[in-house]
């Protein structure tokens, strides 16, 4: 019997995939909206949560647009869930495999990279583990009444798209996170020293409003994060676009938020001083956004899609493009609304 989603059939399951949406949806409002309170400790500023770290602690004033980022990444992966809960589990494997790859990694890599001298709260070092092995547990509870791994025993590794246009975007979309995800895990340092500033009168300005160089940690779970991303790309590109509306959506909506937070970012700021790869990096998320916007609109002829529904109920192109401009209002309009209000 169903707890609130009619469409999961398995209890077990669906507890499980609310326990990782719930978990999720915490965390990436809390730094998407609010990551330099939460670098701060909650001092004199508005959080969900806090790091509580002490002013002279390592992790205080740290990475905030960092934790920004990877909140919006977070916000991606609760969409994708939510998706699973609206819609229904069968054949989700394509949604659900590249989320699992990108939690058990970003367990790992918390623990190889936490700051053990920091005494910033532990709590994201022990809830990362926790919603891997949730979202493994609902994996495992959906794969039979839920059919969740249908189609998977089809699986291909060729190249699935015709389009040429949409095969280039999808090629360039796929390298540029393989980059990303190799240089935020295997080379952290370079983001750290990209971000670090030489002008000591920033010192003030920096600890206050969490524009120190991010943790090797935070850098690194970026890199996990986005390797869902990849891979949801790979599943696209291999699979072919027939029915693949349930891969593309939860990226689609996390750039158009990385881009419209972009936007807010740095017109309210405060910014870092940028070197040449700050710049790369702040263009790479808007850049990825309007490249995959094109691929998805060029798969509408291969059947993108072919069985797109929302809340169970048939959806067409038009619909779709009405509820993507409506949730690009809504995104916008949260971020103006946190600006304004200065929590």
């Amino acid at each position: 019997m169903a707890l609130v989603f009619a469409r999961i059939k398995s209890t077990p399951g669906e507890a499980l995939l609310l326990l990782t949406a719930l978990v999720t949806l915490v965390y990436s409002l809390n730094f998407m909206f609010f990551s330099t309170c939460y670098t701060t400790a909650g001092e004199d500023c508005f959080t969900l949560l806090d790091n509580g770290a002490p002013f002279s602690d390592p992790a205080y004033g740290a990475g905030a647009p960092e934790f920004a980022f990877n909140g919006i990444l977070m916000f991606g992966i609760f969409m994708s869930t939510m998706l699973i809960l609206n819609e229904g589990a069968r054949g989700m494997w394509k949604v659900m495999l590249p989320v699992l790859a990108g939690l058990v990694v970003a367990s790992a890599v918390i623990w190889m990279f936490w700051n053990d001298a920091s005494e910033s709260s532990e709590a994201p070092k022990f809830l990362t583990p926790i919603v891997a092995l949730a979202y493994a547990g609902a994996y495992m509870m959906l794969r039979s009444e839920d059919e969740v791994d249908e189609g998977l025993d089809s699986l291909s590794f060729g190249i699935g798209i015709k389009d040429p246009v949409a095969l280039m975007g999808l090629v360039v979309v796929i390298a540029t996170g393989i980059f990303y995800v190799f240089r935020q895990i295997a080379d952290p340092e370079s983001v750290i020293d990209a971000a670090t500033t030489e002008n000591p009168a920033l010192a003030g300005m920096y600890y206050r409003d969490g524009l120190l160089p991010p943790s090797k940690v935070t850098v690194a779970f970026t890199g996990a994060l986005l390797l869902t991303y990849v891979l949801w790309a790979v599943v696209l590109l291999t699979q072919g676009a027939r029915g693949m509306w349930a891969v593309a959506h939860p990226a689609l909506f996390a750039f158009l938020t990385v881009t419209i937070a972009n936007y807010f970012g740095f017109v309210f700021g405060p910014t870092r001083v940028f070197s040449e790869q700050n710049e790369m990096d702040a263009i790479s998320g808007p850049a990825t956004m309007l490249i995959f916007l094109l691929v998805y609109l060029r798969l509408r002829d291969e059947g993108i899609e072919d069985g797109m529904t929302f809340q169970g109920e048939p959806l067409d192109s038009g619909g779709f493009d009405r509820f993507f401009v409506m949730v690009a209002i809504v995104i916008s309009a949260a971020f103006m609304i946190v600006q304004i209000s200065g929590l």
